[in-house]
């Protein structure tokens, strides 16, 4: 039986909003059937599951999957990340919303990281992309930023940049890395798109365009060195890749897409190159190994908290289940409860669930998985 272990063992991700001003054309808000919803999470909720969660966190991300500059407790929520001595604590944000007062509590509170998104270099990839945004105001908060960070004289927050690869903006990644080096960031993040079913961008994984990602992505680590920025970018295609993705996404199955983590894919990576691979990406603080012992670290080290209290096991928990309630239990009761207790026995085991079988996160970097390039539909249990 698990037990609370008395030190910073969790890696908790808070939305305090599910809205978003932008349709990125890869993202489910731009999904014809989405539909936002206008709960926030409220001061005493915020509170609460702060005083059960911050002090036993090594790293909180106040964003998941919404824009947190909408949320009206951001603010708050960044104070109590201090108050409660969060060594890691950052979100990620599409800066539309970015205003000098945000700005100024970030660096009141010392924000070691803000992560900003971009999918393009270019004013046109740009607006193409990450829809209705414009690109000279989106630029424009670069300037903002530093503007504040010169006006406090903070080196925090550092600067993270995350890029969603695919094919309409691969061959400006090198590019990119230039034009954010020269605007103070210090980290960049490339991530491949995961494809759902219903938005149309089936054409643009760059599973259909292999050959084409590695140059681009070899040429993108070749800036970086040059201009002083660490990249974390997906592994390499395997030189006989073939990409198998004729619908508009990848099947998921009882087996499932996520399968090739608990074995070697031929011509591929093996599983613990894939995990050391993705250790690394997670900011884990663990050295290379020749044996994993489990194919999921999440529901040992992850907490996902919606705006109305509700808990996931991991960012993309596509099922219609929740694993806690924060308005009605404890994180104690949440944690050690049967939902999560059952779902370590399964992981622990390799008995994959269907969610987990199809996983698109576990896979995601990984480009022999298809899984990787596909975004799950949700599934009834």
């Amino acid at each position: 039986m698990p037990r609370l272990l008395h030190k910073r063992f969790l890696r908790l991700k808070l939305d305090m909003v599910n809205k978003c001003q932008l349709r990125c054309i890869m993202c489910h808000f731009a999904h014809p059937d989405f539909v936002e919803s206008g709960v926030q999470m409220d001061r005493p909720l915020l509170e609460k599951v702060a005083r059960e969660t911050f002090p036993i966190s090594h790293d909180v991300v106040l964003s998941s999957s919404a824009e947190p500059l909408m949320a009206t407790e951001l603010p708050r929520a960044l104070e109590l990340c201090r108050e409660y001595e969060v060594p890691s604590f950052h979100f990620s944000t599409n800066a539309m919303s970015m205003t000098r007062e945000i700005m100024q509590k970030v660096i009141e509170v010392q924000m070691p990281l803000l992560t900003i998104s971009m999918d393009g270099a270019t004013k046109k990839t740009f607006e193409d992309v990450r829809r209705p945004a414009k690109w000279e105001k989106f630029v424009g908060k670069f300037d903002l930023i530093a503007e504040e960070k010169a006006k406090s004289g903070s080196h925090f927050p550092q600067l993270s940049v995350t890029f969603v690869l695919m094919r309409r903006n691969i061959e400006e990644a090198p590019d990119l890395i230039r034009f954010v080096a020269a605007r103070g960031v210090k980290f960049v993040n490339f991530a491949h798109m995961g494809v759902m079913g219903g938005l149309g961008v089936e054409d643009e994984t760059l599973s259909k365009a292999p050959a084409l990602s590695n140059q681009k992505i070899a040429e993108a680590h070749s800036v970086a060195r040059e201009v002083g920025v660490t990249l974390m970018a997906p592994l390499p295609f395997p030189t006989d890749f073939v990409a198998r993705m004729d619908g508009e996404d990848v099947a998921s199955s009882e087996e499932g897409g996520g399968q090739a983590l608990v074995k070697t894919s031929e011509g591929g990576f093996s599983v613990d190159e894939f995990l050391d691979h993705k250790n690394l990406e997670f900011n884990l603080q663990v050295s290379p190994r020749e044996g994993h012992r489990r194919p999921c670290y999440f529901p040992w080290r992850y907490l996902h908290v919606n705006p109305d209290g509700t808990v996931f096991p991991c960012g993309h928990w596509f099922e219609f289940t929740t694993f806690g309630d924060f308005k009605q239990q404890s994180f104690r009761e949440i944690w050690l409860g049967d939902q999560f207790m059952e779902l370590r026995r399964q992981l622990r085991t390799l008995e994959l669930r269907k969610t987990c079988a199809n996983c698109s996160v576990s896979g995601m970097g990984r480009p022999d998985v298809l899984a990787s390039f596909s975004r799950r539909e949700k599934l009834h249990v």
